[in-house]
């Protein structure tokens, strides 16, 4: 074997192992974010720090993993993969360890991190609208991680909201590049995006400041998620191919369904503004569980030949998870407006079934899959 053959096997089996650890530690990251989530809501126990950081592992420990090991394995470069990497350290450092300052002190490096894994791409192949938009989203994942750091929770999360919702309407416009859109709508884009930022640094503002911004950040925030929600019923992809088969089809779905979350966490948002008791926290549910984890299923056949080099074979009964997600949903909205207890417990259980559900279908269709 010649010694560049040599070298370029070395590379590629390097690579995959570090895809392979990354992935773990998400996983991990995932199994003790929901592992705490039940035991807050009465079903066993969990981890100390898995309950305490629960909503932080699972933002920062996986989501944040998962989005930095996707642009690092699009990015091609060994360096790429420290960054999905301390974002997994830290959630295990959250869990494991119980060392709220050590995870927070990893995910900020995983922050910085992955903002430059944004820059690099728009360095050494182009910038675009999609890739800032991206990046900025990956800017407030750092946001949250500062904001947290200095006991302003409630500022941390709609920092790590906006890295949420920033990163996936990013990566939808990307995918809209080929249609031509009228100005207005690509300008209206930007306004949204505009309006996000600015909520959460007005969001920011107030927390450490005290400027008394706070229901302007908010109202700002969810109209922008509102705005979104419609923006993108009405010119992604997603609903013209509600009917396809297979993946595309499944694909469709969960993210019409995702969009539609959106626009309902909007107006319970909006609704919390009125005082309605438990409208906020079924807002941020509505957005975390209804449309982020659509996404997730939805996105996860087209990430998968890329990260596990499989193409994943179609399995119908996939579809089954967005359907238990969003009737577990339903159930924790109203528990939380009626403030029945038992409710808000299965409703939790329910949200563990479909991810559940989910991953084993998606375990069985790269079983039966064809290499990539």
């Amino acid at each position: 074997m010649k010694p560049s053959v040599a070298s370029s096997s070395s590379g590629v089996t390097l690579r995959r192992m570090a895809v392979a650890w990354c992935a773990l530690l998400a996983a991990a990251n995932l199994l003790q974010g929901l592992g705490g989530g039940l035991a807050r809501l009465g079903w066993g126990g969990a981890a100390p720090g898995a309950m305490s950081l629960h909503g932080a592992v699972m933002v920062c420990g996986f989501f944040g993993a998962l989005i930095s090991l996707e642009r690092a394995v699009a990015l091609r470069h060994a360096w790429g993969y420290a960054v999905p990497l301390l974002a997994g350290l830290g959630g295990l450092a959250a869990w494991a360890i119980g060392s709220a300052s050590l995870a927070l002190g990893l995910w900020g490096l995983a922050s910085g991190g992955l903002v430059g894994l944004y820059l690099w791409a728009g360095h050494t192949r182009a910038w675009s609208l999609h890739l800032a938009v991206e990046a900025l989203g990956a800017a407030c994942w750092g946001l949250g991680v500062a904001a947290w750091a200095l006991n302003a929770p409630e500022a941390a999360l709609h920092a790590w909201m906006a890295f949420l919702v920033l990163t996936i309407a990013g990566e939808r416009r990307e995918l809209m590049q080929m249609r031509r859109l009228p100005r207005g709508v690509r300008v209206g884009f930007v306004v949204m995006v505009g309006a996000a930022l600015t909520a959460v640094l007005l969001g920011l503002a107030d927390a450490l400041a005290g400027t008394g911004g706070r229901a302007m950040a908010t109202a700002m925030w969810w109209g922008a998620c509102a705005a979104l929600a419609v923006w993108l019923l009405r010119w992604d992809f997603a609903p013209r191919q509600w009917a396809a088969k297979q993946w595309p089809g499944h694909t469709a779905q969960c993210l019409c369904i995702g969009y539609g979350w959106l626009g309902i966490a909007a107006l319970l948002g909006l609704a919390g503004l009125a005082n309605v008791p438990t409208a906020t926290q079924a807002a941020g549910h509505a957005l975390w569980l209804g449309f982020v984890f659509a996404m997730v299923f939805g996105h996860a056949p087209i990430i998968l030949p890329a990260l596990a080099k499989v193409r994943p074979a179609y399995v119908a009964w996939a579809r089954g998870a967005i359907v238990v997600l969003s009737a577990s949903l339903v159930l924790r909205i109203v528990g939380l407006m009626a403030g029945h207890a038992s409710a808000l417990s299965w409703a939790a259980a329910g949200h563990a079934v479909a991810i559940g559900w989910f991953a084993l279908a998606m375990v069985a269709s790269m079983w039966t899959g064809t290499k990539a």
